[in-house]
């Protein structure tokens, strides 16, 4: 069976709950006219699903389509899609038939669709607007008085949900009425109470001849070959497995090739056989056929094929084409059309495309095989993303009436566009780049402001609000305060509506923009007008729900500190903050508050009340630690930027140590203050690079004695952890703190135990640069025999490793050994040596060290 177009999209609802999760929720309605690819035979099981569907048996409401040895391309979807199809078109479920991709086999299991991030699709799919008005953690409940509701009104859902991997993925989703059905597809064989298992098989061998005999026909008219060549084509057949997903693409060859016969072809089709044995026969038959469709491909269409999996969402277009291989549009259309018609890409919809997860994965491995540059294709693409939105935000913000034919073909744009939209700006967020992120998801949160769509605007604008406030830029400040204050305004909306919600919901980033710039000098009006109407909005909102505006109102401080505000201006919304946290008994709203705080002190270098603050939000957080009801993950956001603010007050009072009283108390403090928020997390990683990170901090601000304690606790922490090379860095860094202190005797033994490790890594650089510091550390004792050995087998390592630096160093240090033993010769072509990889570096500052060195032992 092959994946059938007999089922039109007529409209695709998108929603976004994480940056990596796409959820797709298709209405699927049948037409009159069956668009592309051919489906045929599995009468049998078209018959006992429909069996199911049929409205008359009640006995069972719901069946799973899985496939045998979890063959993939097996036909499952296409045959729950023509099931759907045919089940509508006899008038069975008038409440409506929806489509589900689950992405059950995705590679990053947070990819794979889950029942809670479903539901704000569902509920738009079967009732418009009806998401729109439900709060995201009210949505499972409406969903399912949605359906009770219609089951109650006599009008039966169908779900088909697709590519499912787990029962959990679908178990929540489950109507609790029977009058609704339920097809769900799977490559395994899944248990889900009340439900009939169909295992699917491979296509008859006869079926399988059809399959191809009636798609050539349809691509290439009047084509005898399958008529003239019955043996070839029945080999090729079974070569393809009999899957209908391999025989469409060798299909395809057939029509793009006339004179290719299908003897021929299957001869080709077996030596790509034998070149994946290792394989089962169901992946051996299906790779094979992408090796053959693959490299008849010309070069740009190979080039497309294997870059189209750097699109972020799940379908792709003209223009986002084009932007990859950085072509016009008019090129681009002919490199998708002919990849459409290898069938090595799908057509979905007027001006979309996609891949079949099997052949996507392909396109990766050949992406990677091929060594192609990801970088400027995906800046390209991503750019083109924050353009289109840019112009989106533009047109909404205009004031256009709504049958304008601009804000018309925004909104078009924006709805073929929004899962790729969302999935592009958790890209750009990935790859840091925060601007482009934020121009897509403003555009996102204008048309559901545009729409009307309070629950996806608030959630829109949340998003916005966390990514711009990760970062301590000024330019983002303004989508974090309008991300903030459309979620304000959403809330106060909730409660009966007035003038301050309006107000809240008219701000836009692009005026807060103007506003906070520091060249307009009117920041201290806009955050002082804000500041007011916050204030008054807090006094609105009823008692139950005054943490409303806590977000605001940090953001309000934040965005006051970064603009370089006084402190009394950054200080009283962080008060009012801490009043409505506290008094909610919100210990994590309590603790955000004083890391704001916190993060404001230390940016203006007033270190010990940084660390007051940090105090202060790590006994909150333990405080919350002990709530069972605290949000686990809220939590953890919190521990991390807890110790990220250490970090930063650590930064900051380096930065001053000429005028910081107690810099070693603060700096050991910050440290613990770290530590204690990776203990928390129970993450013995990073509270090991923790020790070995600020024992470098104090190293360098010349806290000797807080290094040496630091570094023996990371020694012992990557020695649990089992991380040698780790452990050897460390051990390296300890000696240097030792050799400061004149303790060469601990220094020695540190680097020998160092060198045990790189030993077994292999690391010659760092091999050689352990051997140098021993034959130092031993030449301060006196021991100069054992010095020149060290001193040679550093600078072998470094001529081992081509580490002309290295070289140079141990050099030196043999120069200075040999000259100590009287050893002149040797100690003069050791410093010549040392002299001439110096140079090699190109690096004058380490040939001068090293010349004055040798002077002052007269051996320059």
């Amino acid at each position: 069976m092959q994946a059938a177009r007999d089922v039109r999209i007529t409209e695709v609802h998108h929603h976004t709950p994480t940056p990596d999760a796409i959820v797709l929720v298709e209405r699927v309605q049948p037409t009159t006219e069956a668009v592309g690819e051919v489906f045929v035979g599995r009468d049998d099981e078209i018959g006992s699903v429909l069996g199911v569907l049929d409205p008359r048996h009640e006995a069972t409401a719901m069946v799973v389509v899985s496939a045998v040895s979890g063959l993939a391309g097996i036909g499952k979807t296409a045959l729950a899609r023509v099931s759907a199809a045919q089940a509508v078109a006899r008038g069975w479920f008038p409440g409506g038939a929806v489509f589900v991709d689950l992405n059950g086999y995705a590679l990053q299991p947070e990819q794979r669709i889950q029942p809670h991030q479903t539901y704000g699709p569902l509920l738009h799919a079967l009732d418009e607007g009806a998401g729109d008005r439900v709060d995201p953690r009210h949505q499972a409940v409406q969903y399912h008085r949605l359906l009770d509701s219609l089951a109650a009104e006599d009008r039966s859902v169908l779900l088909v949900l697709d590519n499912a991997s787990t029962s959990a993925q679908v178990v929540d989703l489950l109507p609790r009425s029977r009058r609704h059905r339920v097809v769900i597809t799977s490559r395994h064989t899944l248990t889900v109470r009340g439900s009939r298992t169909l295992d699917l098989r491979t296509l008859a061998g006869q079926d399988s001849l059809t399959l191809v005999r009636r798609q050539l026909e349809q691509l290439s008219a009047w084509d005898d070959r399958v008529h003239g060549d019955l043996t070839g084509l029945r080999r090729l057949c079974g070569l393809c497995g009999h899957l209908p997903l391999a025989l469409h693409i060798v299909t395809a060859l057939l029509a793009g090739a006339p004179g290719l016969a299908p003897a021929e072809l299957a001869d080709e089709l077996a030596q790509a056989h034998s070149r994946l044995d290792l394989l089962d026969d169901g992946e051996r038959s299906v790779r094979a056929a992408f090796d053959l469709s693959y490299h008849r491909l010309a070069a740009d269409q190979a080039r497309l094929f294997r870059l189209l999996p750097l699109q972020p969402g799940p379908h792709f277009g003209i223009d986002s084409a084009a932007e990859l291989l950085g072509l016009r549009t008019h090129q681009a259309r002919m490199l998708l059309h002919g990849l459409a018609r290898s069938h090595m890409i799908e057509h979905v919809a007027a001006g979309a495309w996609r891949q079949h997860d099997l052949i996507r994965d392909y396109a990766i491995e050949l992406m990677a095989r091929d060594r192609d540059d990801q970088q400027q294709p995906s800046e390209r693409l991503l750019n083109h993303y924050a353009t289109k939105s840019t112009t989106v935000s533009q047109v909404l913000s205009e004031g256009h009436p709504p049958d304008d034919a601009r804000v018309r073909q925004a909104l078009a744009w924006f709805d073929q566009e929004l899962p790729n939209l969302q999935a592009a700006a958790g890209t750009a967020v990935t790859f840091d780049d925060v601007d482009a992120a934020l121009r897509m998801l403003d555009a996102v949160a204008h048309v559901h402001r545009h729409r009307g769509q309070s629950a996806e605007l608030a959630e829109a604008a949340a998003r916005m609000a966390d990514v711009a406030s990760s970062s301590s830029d000024l330019h983002c400040a303004p989508w974090a305060l309008a991300g903030r204050a459309w979620e304000l305004g959403v809330r106060l909306n909730t409660h009966g509506g007035s003038a301050l919600a309006a107000e809240l919901l008219a701000l836009s980033a692009e005026s807060l923009r103007r506003s906070l710039d520091p060249a307009g000098g009117a920041a201290l009006e806009q955050v002082t007008a804000l500041w007011e109407t916050v204030r008054s909005a807090v006094a609105e909102l009823p008692v139950t729900d005054k943490l409303a505006a806590v977000p605001l109102l940090h953001e309000l401080a934040r965005t006051a500190s970064v603009a370089g505000l006084e402190d009394h201006v950054v200080a009283k919304p962080l008060r009012l903050a801490h009043a409505r946290a506290s008094g909610s008994g919100d210990h994590l709203s309590v603790a955000l508050t004083h890391l704001v705080q916190a993060r404001h002190w230390a940016r203006r270098q007033r270190i010990p009340e940084a660390l007051d603050r940090l105090d202060v939000a790590l006994a909150a957080l333990l405080r919350a630690a002990g709530s069972a009801d605290t949000d686990a993950s809220r939590q953890e956001r919190l521990w991390r930027l807890l110790t990220e603010t250490a970090y930063r007050t650590a930064y900051a009072a380096l930065e001053i140590r000429e005028r910081l009283r107690y810099l070693n108390d603060h700096l050991e403090r910050a440290a613990s203050l770290s530590l204690a928020a990776w203990q928390a997390l129970g993450s013995a990683e990073h509270a090991a690079a923790t020790l070995s990170h600020f024992a470098e901090l104090c190293h360098q601000a010349g806290h000797l004695r807080g290094a040496v304690r630091l570094y023996t606790k990371a020694v012992t922490a990557h020695e649990e952890l089992e991380r040698p090379r780790d452990v050897a860095r460390t051990l390296v860094n300890l000696s240097a703190a030792l050799t400061a202190l004149g303790e060469h005797v601990p220094a020695v033994e540190a680097l020998k135990r160092a060198l045990c490790f790189f030993d077994g890594e292999g690391e010659r650089s760092a091999e050689s640069q352990a051997r140098t510091l021993l034959a130092h550390g031993l030449l301060a004792l006196g021991r100069e025999s054992e010095a020149i050995d060290a001193a040679t087998r550093a600078e072998d390592a470094a001529v081992a490793a081509d580490d002309a630096d290295g070289q140079a160093s141990a050099a030196l240090a043999l120069a200075l050994a040999l000259g100590r033993s009287r050893r002149r010769g040797g100690a003069e072509r050791a410093a010549q040596r040392a002299l001439q990889a110096a140079r090699r570096t190109k690096r004058p500052d380490l040939y001068h060290a090293i010349r004055n060195r040798l002077r002052s032992e007269d051996l320059g």
